[in-house]
């Protein structure tokens, strides 16, 4: 028995701990001792956890006696009145309060206005939390932090003020505070936190100071009536007279009248992922501060029509334009390195797009279901295109591949149905599965690659691609194609072996075919292996002009067919003059210099392209001199080899054997204009021989 008594006495005492886990109760309100030393207490709750047992309109005094001693009332204690749902109705805190705790009041549901007094210096997380009757409220100008969803969910409230004393905007700190139609952000703040103003969709505008460097991930997600963005008082904005470039400082917030009311401030460097999806902007600059567009930045924002991207941006994220149904257009400086996958997916209204010659790779999915993108130019920078790259872009008609890429990946030109044709350079090594599929209304590919290098595309690659489009291979190449897997659905595979070159009216051109060509009748081609000064020593080649050789030719304005040869001649050496059959980029070396051909001052020659030293670009089938270069060899005996880049000129005429360098050209191009036989300008001829017009004329 006296077992069983001390049992229960246990009991009790537990129940009796429980039930009394706060120090003292006065008038109903329950207080816990926060120091002895300096009396002061906390308003709390009544057991171990909150139950929402206060109700009605709640008074809570300055200060309270207990066992004859006098406590000040400084904190309202975490979940001291949270989960009074329908009951709380209103409350009074006095002045001697400084902090209120976390989930203070979160889920007092019936809480319709609260006052703040100017003592409260923090103001916990969650403080507010689901306070869906409250309106309006005033943060004191103490406060430094507003934490993470302190006002979150709070669906009525209209309005609230920030004062100039807060540093800090916590997570979540006004998600979903549905009704909130404006905000006033101070120079103060530096950081605000992710989700801070998540679905707030009555938001319509809001001012960023320029205090602030980062917008965070979801800062402004799901703000589906945001439509402007605009400075701080006291910052920058943009004046419309000079279409919104033009920066004038003001001590006012009004923005001029016309200008784009989207503005973000120039301290911002990043824009974090999700900052603005879903909102309702419709267009917005962004300052060249910024580096990085984060993933899914502005991803469904259905009435962004314009953007512009500095070129102090380098990323663009994934999905960072996703959805952006009304995008028509936009431009990717040159400093963008990456753009991520989905990046512009289902931008519907997308017309037509320049990457950058700073990407390398085009992301998976990057312009899938962009309906109204036209065409594409993709740089030679672009190694891959990744997978689904174009995928459903149905109304791209043409696509330039160029010669760097090596990777076309798994559905990348998926139900292109508008794509008529499209070539496949030979630097090509892998075609993903489905890469080509349903492109239904494609009537001719062209494959540069060699037999040598052909390989089996991936699983369906072609499949519905009528099989009577017609298949274009390098010469010599039909069979291995019709007899390799993929490439042999096709049953009009020809070898292409003519090449059309157009000469304008100046009379010359240059050329460089991979094949024995027939020289047309009326076309004169010239190759040249010694250097005379500023003259290159012409060599005439008839009949037969030999593969690979990058040649000048010399012809009435026009176009020529050049066929294939049946005969195969000696190759020509010691030929200056170099080629390609595709687009290439050549970085110089060993002191080479390029020459390209050109006309100035109404003489052609070959001129010292302006980018040597730099990235030289032939285009496909032309010639380009190349000098200087001391691991080639290719520099005339007469040039010094120990320096013979402080030897070349940076301009080459061409002797034909006799005849002048001007002759004919200068007929069609200048009048008037004298030149010795050698070529050079005259500016004040005196007796002799000169060429004017194309002719010969004496002066006595």
């Amino acid at each position: 028995m006296k077992q069983l008594r001390t049992v229960l006495a246990a009991l009790l005492l537990l129940c009796s701990t429980v039930a009394t886990a706060h120090d003292f109760e006065i008038d109903g309100i329950y207080y816990n001792i926060l120091s002895l030393e300096e009396k002061t207490v906390e308003v709390t709750f009544e057991g171990d956890r909150p139950l929402g047992e206060y109700r009605g309109n709640v008074r809570i005094p300055a200060s309270v006696t207990y066992k004859g001693r006098t406590y000040s009332v400084t904190t309202i204690g975490d979940n001291a009145f949270s989960n009074c749902f329908m009951d709380l109705t209103g409350i009074e805190i006095p002045n001697s309060v400084t902090t209120i705790g976390n989930d203070a009041f979160s889920g007092c549901s019936s809480l319709t206005s609260i006052t703040i007094p100017n003592s409260v210096t923090t103001i916990g997380d969650y403080a507010f939390y689901d306070c869906s009757s409250l309106t309006s409220i005033t943060i004191p100008n103490r406060v430094t932090t507003i934490g993470k969803n302190t006002f979150s969910s709070c669906s009525r409230l209209t309005s609230i003020e920030i004062p100039g004393s807060v540093t800090n905007i916590g997570d979540w700190a006004f998600s979903s505070c549905s009704s909130l139609t404006s905000i006033t952000i101070p120079n103060s703040v530096t950081t605000i936190g992710s989700n801070a103003f998540s679905s707030c969709s009555s938001l319509t505008g809001i001012e960023i100071p320029n205090s602030v460097t980062t917008i965070v991930s979801n800062a402004f997600s799901s703000c589906s009536s945001l439509t402007s963005i605009s400075v701080a008082a006291g910052n920058t904005t943009y004046d419309s007279r000079d279409n919104c470039n033009a920066i004038i400082e003001t001590a006012t917030n009004t923005l001029i009248a016309g200008c784009k009311n989207t503005v973000i401030p120039s301290s911002v460097t990043t824009i974090g992922s999700d900052a603005f999806r879903g909102s309702g902007l419709t267009s917005i600059e962004i300052p060249n501060s910024v580096t990085t567009i984060g993933n899914s930045a502005f991803s469904s924002c259905r009435s962004l029509t314009s953007i512009e991207i500095p070129n102090s941006v380098t990323t663009i994220g994934k999905s960072a334009f996703s959805s952006c149904t009304s995008l028509t257009n936009i431009e990717i400086p040159n400093s963008v390195t990456t753009i991520g996958d989905y990046a512009f997916n289902y931008c519907t209204s997308l017309t037509n797009i320049e990457i950058p010659n700073s990407i390398t790779t085009i992301g998976n999915s990057a312009f899938t279901y962009c309906s109204s993108l036209t065409s594409v130019k993709i740089p030679n920078s672009v190694t891959t295109i990744g997978e689904s790259a174009f995928k459903y872009c149905e109304g791209l008609t043409s696509i330039e591949i160029p010669n760097s890429v090596t990777t076309i990946g798994n559905s990348a030109f998926y139900e292109c149905w508008s794509l008529t044709s499209i070539t496949i350079p030979s630097s090509v090594t892998t075609i993903g599965d489905y890469t080509f599929y349903y492109c239904s209304n494609l009537t001719s590919i062209t494959s540069l690659i060699p037999a040598d290098k052909l390989f089996v595309p991936g699983n369906n690659t072609f499949s519905y691609v009528p099989t009577n489009c017609t298949l274009y291979v390098p010469y010599g190449a039909k069979e291995t194609y019709a007899a390799t897997n993929g490439w042999n659905k096709f049953t009009n595979i020809v070898e292409f072996s003519v090449f059309d070159l157009t000469v304008s009216a100046a009379k010359y051109a240059t050329l460089y075919l991979d094949y024995n060509a027939i020289i047309p009748q009326g076309v004169e081609v010239y190759t040249a292996s010694t250097v005379d000064g500023n003259y290159l020593m012409m060599q005439e080649v008839t009949g037969t002009l030999p593969a690979n050789t990058g040649v000048i030719v010399r012809a009435e304005q026009g176009t020529y067919t050049f066929e294939r040869s049946s005969e195969a001649p000696s190759a020509i050496t010691g030929n200056l003059f170099r080629g390609s059959v595709e687009d290439v980029y050549i970085t110089p070396a060993n002191e080479a210099r390029y020459y390209v051909l050109s006309m100035k001052d109404g003489v052609v020659g070959m001129y010292e392209d302006a980018l040597s030293g730099g990235t030289f670009k032939n285009n496909a089938n032309k010639a380009y001199l190349v000098l200087g270069d001391k691991s080639l060899g290719i520099y005339d005996e007469e040039v010094d080899t120990e320096d013979p880049g402080m030897q070349l000129s940076n301009k080459y005429y061409f002797d034909f054997g006799g005849t002048t360098a001007i002759d004919p050209v200068v007929t069609e191009v200048n009048d008037n204009i004298y030149y010795d036989l050698s070529g050079r300008r005259v500016e004040n001829p005196t007796r002799g021989i000169y060429i004017v017009n194309g002719k010969k004329r004496l002066i006595k």
